[in-house]
């Protein structure tokens, strides 16, 4: 998923694997979570290699934490809504 010019480590279910019968929500959540902390590692590994001085490309190292940021936050968010609606269908009375 695209937020600006930045790739958020959300997938869409246009993705290749994901729109197939048989992917259910818990396993592009578990993909979608996966990418996630894959953005969290590379952020961390930029930064380490700016510090150290091995990486002099200030612009990419912020547009790695950028997108690591961004998709956090999204996931944030899914994972707030699944809890609402979660809390919502236990609130029902059958």
């Amino acid at each position: 998923m695209k937020i600006g010019s930045i790739e958020v480590g959300v997938p869409s279910l246009h993705e290749p694997g994901l729109a197939k019968e048989g992917a259910s929500f818990a396993d592009i959540f578990k993909k979608s979570l996966d990418q996630v902390n894959q953005n969290q590692i590379e952020a961390n590994s930029a930064i380490r290699e700016l510090v150290a001085g091995r990486n002099k490309n200030i612009h990419e190292t912020m547009l790695t934490l950028e997108k690591a940021d961004a998709s956090l936050k999204l996931m944030m968010q899914v994972r707030n809504k699944v809890l609402d609606a979660y809390k919502e269908i236990i609130k029902m009375q059958v």
